[in-house]
């Protein structure tokens, strides 16, 4: 039985975290969807400022003086919140030397990290009809202008999800509305579509409708989906909604906003009145983030109607 000291318990600690750290490491790897959607700043306070969103001049004829365009005057911050899971370890299953038996769990908590990235940046469209964007509207609206974009329409309701010729019509139409959203002083961006987001309800549909024979040309060859079709369990099931996102532009989709990346933490004092009166030690994991919108000209949701 080994000696449950402090020294003892730090290293356990130590290799917890490790264990943590390396299994996290390796689902960053295979299942870190959220990559694909977000655009990752790191907080160094309690809240950030994003004014600057909107898009960047393009380049022009220089014939007199240089044309000068400032940050845009909008006023979007996000505030970090506070995200935990913990453990709790009966203090003789350290005394009995069973401590091995704690590892799987810990890597689980680094599944449930993973996942719950996934889940706060995915369902993060869903709530993209009611949540705000930078410029103070819905991230999908029908109606928004952006300094001089002329309408901004990334809303598009119809018959879109019943056949694979129905999603195709929502794709082509998606492609093209996308193509001409203009930046705040009125050029065409050509922004691509490369990524579909949907339920597992969807996801054999649109596979189907993006195949060569189905679609008649091969999309990804076009520059179109090279990131082919997420299927998520974070999206509705109740609805046969879908998302054609472009994350090749400057700010992605959605910004991930993160303060304190997910990280093993402890109560584990043995002189602690905690483990006196419950006879547990705590490990857990702490992180602190916010997931906002970045430019809503980067996404198109398809609502079937």
């Amino acid at each position: 039985m080994p000696l449950v000291t402090s020294d003892f318990l730090a290293g356990l600690l130590t290799n917890f975290r490790a264990i943590f750290n390396q299994e996290l490491s390796e689902l960053d790897k295979k299942i870190a969807q959220y990559k694909l959607i977000a655009t990752e700043f790191q907080s160094n306070t309690d809240r950030e400022s994003y004014a600057w969103l909107g898009s960047v001049p393009a380049m022009a004829e220089w014939k007199d003086k240089k044309a000068l365009y400032g940050i845009g005057e909008y006023d979007y911050t996000l505030t970090n919140k506070d995200y935990e899971a913990t453990l709790e370890i009966d203090r003789n299953t350290i005394e009995d030397d069973k401590y091995a038996l704690i590892a799987p769990r810990i890597r689980g908590l680094a599944m449930r990290a993973m996942r719950f990235f996934n889940e706060k940046v995915i369902s993060q469209l869903d709530d993209g009809a009611t949540l705000l964007a930078y410029d103070g509207l819905a991230m999908f609206a029908d109606t928004r202008a952006i300094g001089g974009s002329g309408n901004i329409d990334n809303l598009m309701s119809g018959s879109y999800s019943g056949s694979t010729t129905e999603v195709l019509a929502a794709i082509d139409a998606a492609i093209t509305a996308m193509a001409l959203f203009k930046d705040d002083r009125g050029v065409a961006m050509g922004l691509t579509p490369d990524l579909i987001v949907c339920s597992p309800g969807m996801e054999m549909l649109i596979k189907r409708a993006l195949q060569p024979q189905v679609a008649g040309v091969n999309l990804p060859e076009q520059g179109f989906f090279t990131n082919g079709v997420i299927s998520s369990p974070f999206i509705d099931a109740d609805t046969d909604d879908y998302y054609l996102l472009c994350t090749q532009a400057e700010v992605k989709p959605i910004i991930l906003q993160t303060r304190k990346a997910p990280q093993v933490v402890s109560m584990d004092d043995p002189k602690s009145s905690h483990v006196f009166l419950n006879k547990t030690f705590l490990y857990g994991v702490e992180a602190r983030l916010v997931c906002g919108y970045g430019d809503p000209r980067t996404a198109i949701k398809i609502v079937d109607a």
